[in-house]
């Protein structure tokens, strides 16, 4: 007998393959993951009549805790486990191919279109410009997500962010504020109000919409229900952009406004060291304790700008070096030193 691990796709039964459908007729048991993503009504209600006393819906503990029951059905009988997605982009349905692998018994993997492919295809986003997705959760830390994307920034990749599908789904404005509370919180710069995002709901279903503008923006639009995802752009490339400005009718300069955190951090970095080099070569004019002390300080807040900038907080770096320019700028104008901004 076999244990069938079936990709549902993105939740429609349109989008529902032909070779998922064919391979679950047999089966005698049809475990249905409820936890892991979203599925349609219609999808729903096709898998509830078709196959009515064999459909079982699994439950997190079901998939997990009580996996070893499940796979013993399999030694006696064919068994489907259908998920919404890739079954395999699932950590936990991974780790019920090694369990089954370990018992011996035969395993058959039935493919499904999935929102990681879906979600930047149909942006115009070139897919190998992506880093690390992360899943937002709709209660706990945000802190997490929130790293992922300046991770993602600092290379120059474009971020993915997967809202949570469980209670209703958490929405493309409730996400944002709780991504602006961290920002409130680290002071990084990752997700301001002006910064460039895009806002998908419901991908692949009829509702479908793709809304590409600044997070000010996306937090005041209407959106049909969820699930929602979110894509926070890293460097574009000039193609990525043409397909945001076509495809979504943008203003090209709202894209072209948009500069990915690694931008600003290798300014900010010029700056330090600008200011680095001046307070190393500056000439004293008039010497006194008073003087010598405030170059201390100046020293200070360069040194400061220079840890703030490598933990990547940018906002107070750049308000750290920005002192200490300010003091320089004093001194020469008082006469108390000489030098020349390069």
């Amino acid at each position: 007998m076999v244990l069938y691990l079936v990709g549902l796709g993105l939740g429609s039964l349109n989008y529902m393959s032909l070779k998922a459908a064919e391979e679950i007729k047999n089966c005698y048991v049809l475990y249905l993951d409820t936890y892991t993503g979203f599925i349609s009504r219609d999808l729903m209600n096709w898998l509830m009549k078709e196959f009515y006393g064999r459909l079982r819906l699994a439950t997190r503990r079901d998939l997990e805790d009580n996996l070893e029951k499940i796979l013993e059905e399999a030694r006696e009988t064919s068994i489907a486990i259908l998920v919404p997605g890739d079954p395999l982009i699932a950590t936990t349905h991974i780790s019920i191919l090694v369990e089954a692998a370990k018992r011996k018994i035969p395993y058959k993997i039935i493919h499904g279109i999935s929102i990681y492919s879906a979600a930047v295809s149909i942006t115009g986003l070139q897919a190998y410009k992506f880093g690390r997705t992360i899943t937002l959760a709709r209660i706990g830390d945000t802190r997490e997500t929130y790293r992922i994307i300046k991770e993602n920034l600092d290379r120059g990749l474009h971020t993915l962010v997967l809202l949570d599908t469980a209670d209703g789904g958490l929405t493309i404005p409730e996400a944002l504020r709780k991504l602006l509370e961290a920002e409130d919180s680290l002071c990084q710069g990752v997700v301001r109000e002006d910064t460039l995002a895009i806002g998908l709901a419901r991908i692949g279903l009829q509702e479908e919409l793709v809304k590409v503008a600044t997070v000010r923006e996306l937090i005041f639009e209407n959106y049909p229900p969820p699930p929602h995802a979110l894509i926070f752009p890293g460097e574009l490339h000039f193609m990525e952009v043409e397909a945001l400005t076509k495809l979504y009718n943008i203003d090209e300069e709202i894209i072209k406004r948009h500069k990915p955190l690694g931008y600003e951090k290798e300014r900010v970095w010029r700056y330090i060291m600008k200011t680095r080099n001046v307070a190393n070569s500056l000439k004293i004019k008039e010497p006194s304790r008073d003087l010598q002390k405030i170059l201390e300080i100046t020293s200070s807040y360069i040194e400061d700008a220079e840890r703030f900038w490598s933990s990547g907080e940018l906002f107070n770096a750049l308000a750290s070096i920005a002192y200490a320019e300010g003091l320089l700028d004093s001194l020469r104008m008082m006469g108390k030193i000489e030098f020349q901004w390069l």
